[in-house]
């Protein structure tokens, strides 16, 4: 249609395809351009011709607030500068720089650094956690409710859960079950967040021993079977008000 400025009728846009397209399905396909506002309709009928819209207006791109008072947003070294006037030329305008392979044989693991020995240093720093002086389990507790949907969906999907992500946050931050779903999954779902939340909360605790196996077994068949002694130990009265840390008691 560029190639005919005063518009195009039917019989010159069917002549135009390459094969040919029956002309109903023609009429319905410009029918639907039009529509769209991807072209203009002119005319009626027979007299009816096709072009492109007019193009708008181009206006000039936006320029950030802090930039047009010749602030920066984000401080930059004057390295970073640098690269930044070389990053907003055109591409045909920056100096072509070569692959240097020497960059790359030169270096020896943990005998050469590509970082200075303070750059090091103190990357060390800010990425090391400070939680020398605190409890066992602070970090963990710091992420739980982070990761605590994500662990308790995948180790339920793990044992066949039918459960979406969404239905699980749902599920473990409202309390509110999935539509025509099965309450025994809901109960697994529960059932990991707590045992999660019990390793958690009994990090200083937590080993291969009897005290958190006897728990997690307990916490996991949580109302999923028919004799609640039959997860294998009984429950006293008065752990069974907190299923989160339920201390339990083998009758054996």
């Amino acid at each position: 249609m560029q190639l005919q400025p005063g518009g195009a009728d039917l019989g010159h846009i069917a002549g135009a395809l390459k094969p040919a397209v029956p002309k109903r399905t023609l009429q319905y396909r410009l029918k639907y351009l039009v529509d769209a506002g991807r072209l203009v309709k002119e005319g009626d009928d027979r007299w009816a011709k096709y072009h492109m819209p007019a193009a708008p207006p181009q206006e000039a791109p936006a320029v950030p607030a802090a930039a047009a008072e010749g602030e920066e947003a984000v401080p930059l070294s004057p390295a970073g500068k640098e690269i930044r006037l070389c990053l907003g030329q055109g591409i045909t305008a920056r100096k072509p720089v070569g692959y240097d392979r020497n960059f790359l044989d030169s270096y020896r693991p943990n005998v050469t650094f590509y970082l200075s020995e303070e750059q090091r240093a103190h990357l060390a720093k800010v990425g090391t956690p400070n939680f020398a002086d605190q409890g066992a389990g602070t970090y963990a507790k710091q992420i739980l409710n982070r990761l605590l949907i994500d662990l308790s969906w995948n180790s339920s999907r793990l044992e066949g859960n039918t459960y979406s992500l969404l239905d699980t946050k749902r599920l473990i931050e409202f309390g509110e079950e999935a539509a025509g779903g099965d309450r025994l999954e809901a109960q697994m779902i529960v059932n990991h967040k707590d045992a999660i939340a019990f390793l958690v909360g009994e990090a200083a605790n937590i080993d291969f021993n009897r005290y958190t196996i006897l728990n997690l077994h307990g916490i996991l068949a949580q109302n999923l079977l028919p004799d609640p002694a039959a997860a294998g130990c009984g429950i006293s009265a008065s752990a069974s008000r907190n299923p989160r840390f339920i201390l339990l008691s083998c009758r054996n």
